[in-house]
């Protein structure tokens, strides 16, 4: 490899590989002093590889690299849930948020437009910021904020050395409670301070940095490519402010309420329902075999839940899809189970959906429209894409899927696969049948 070379460099190739492995490990062009830093120790005899190194362990590195992936758990199913999707099922009423924007003059005066953001779309919250103590005064002038604290996480001037940070630093702000912790700054070095801030939802650029588990964080750009103005900080603030808007105020228009009475009549669902009877929607199909629960287990399932559980359940599909069902026509026959499978349109669909007391599908669009409209949902999740990138939303959902090594594999095609679908196989009947009781009940 080339760092094994024992004959010296010209200090002009010197600068030229230091600037290829910034670019390469932290994907950004080096700033002049850094480069002249690296540069010179290399002229004085430092191994390439010694610098790779120094580099790899650097903070802004690690901020970038997760050095722990989680390894998936063998296969077995479970029930999938992730913090951030709390918000959604919690309805969270945001009454108190901190907005934290330490830095310098100039980037206070880029992040006024997200100041504003935050005040107008939570008028009766109460919110703080933390500051730089240069930036105080101005911030008072504003009329923005109901307090606003200091600190001194970087000197006054930009080219003097950086105080190190400690918790006590934080002063009133790390003893009180918020209910939304917002860092506005982009680069990942204040989000340190969210380990010790007592605050239910915590939002900001990606980081390692901390510990603490965001329920926003957006990727942070590439320095190296960038283009326009859609990197700019006044733009990535904005987006950030927006993003944690939206996720806690989500349009009544759309609501789960409101797509309800949009979509969901009780006429369609009232000829698929027995009389007394609870219904259960279900679509075995997705659109692509290789993320399908097996038939067979959803015809088991079905012919439970309509003899033990005492339910009317559905069938639904497309016109497509009702090419296969002739291998279960006559299992729906003898379960008691009706198949409106290629005799609805999308809407007639959704309308059953909506009155439904349960649905039961694979990752597909129905399933997502269940989730949204908070019909009690269970969805049986592939591994051909990320949970965490496609999870329905909705207040009474419980998604099920199993980890394998494989996974996300993205493929297409049943036949693609080499491993034997294991991540649909490792969902065993009776798990599912346990969460749907569970949801029944």
């Amino acid at each position: 490899m080339f760092w094994r070379k024992k004959h010296p460099r010209p200090q002009h190739q010197n600068a030229h590989y230091a600037r290829l492995i910034f670019q390469s490990l932290l994907a950004r062009h080096p700033d002049p002093k850094s480069l002249d830093h690296c540069s010179s120790e290399l002229d004085n005899g430092l191994d390439l590889r010694c610098l790779v190194d120094r580099i790899t362990q650097s903070g802004e590195y690690l901020d970038s690299h997760d050095p722990n992936p989680a390894s998936p758990d063998g296969g077995r199913p479970r029930v999938w849930t992730d913090a951030a999707f709390a918000a959604y099922r919690d309805g969270a009423e945001i009454k108190s948020i901190l907005l934290m924007k330490t830095d310098h003059l100039g980037d206070f005066i880029l992040a006024l437009d997200s100041f504003s953001a935050f005040r107008t779309a939570f008028p009766t919250a109460s919110i703080t910021l933390l500051c730089g103590p240069w930036n105080a005064p101005l911030a008072n002038s504003l009329g923005i904020f109901d307090a606003v604290e200091t600190i001194d996480f970087f000197a006054s001037r930009p080219d003097d050395l950086q105080p190190s940070f400690t918790p006590e630093m934080l002063g009133r702000v790390g003893r009180a409670h918020f209910d939304l912790a917002v860092d506005l700054r982009v680069d990942a070095d204040t989000r340190v301070a969210f380990d010790h801030l007592n605050a239910t939802y915590k939002c900001g650029y990606a980081s390692k940095r901390c510990r603490s588990a965001l329920t926003i964080s957006l990727p942070r750009p590439n320095y190296t490519q960038i283009n326009g103005v859609a990197n700019h900080q006044r733009m990535m603030m904005l987006g950030l402010a927006r993003n944690v808007v939206d996720f806690f105020q989500p349009q009544a228009e759309f609501s789960a309420a409101a797509l309800r009475r949009k979509l969901a009549g009780p006429a369609a669902a009232d000829a698929w329902r027995g009389r007394g009877k609870r219904l259960v929607s279900m679509q075995p199909y997705s659109g692509r075999a290789i993320k399908n629960w097996p038939i067979e287990d959803f015809m088991k399932l079905a012919g439970w839940l309509s003899g033990e559980m005492n339910v009317s359940v559905v069938l639904l599909g497309t016109k497509s899809d009702a090419a296969d069902m002739s291998p279960i026509a006559s299992a729906c026959e003898s379960a008691d189970v009706k198949s409106a499978i290629g005799q609805t349109s999308l809407l007639e669909a959704i309308s059953i959906i909506g009155a439904a007391d349960l649905h039961i599908g694979n990752d597909s669009g129905l399933t997502h429209v269940a989730a949204r409209m908070d019909v009690p949902t269970v969805a049986i999740y592939s591994g051909v894409a990320q949970t965490e990138l496609w999870a329905p939303f909705g207040r009474h959902v419980t998604v099920i899927n199993a980890p394998v090594a494989c996974s996300p594999c993205h493929l297409m095609d049943v036949k693609d696969c080499q491993n034997g679908r294991k991540c649909i196989d490792a969902i065993d009947f009776e798990f599912v049948r346990s969460e749907v009781r569970k949801r029944l009940s």
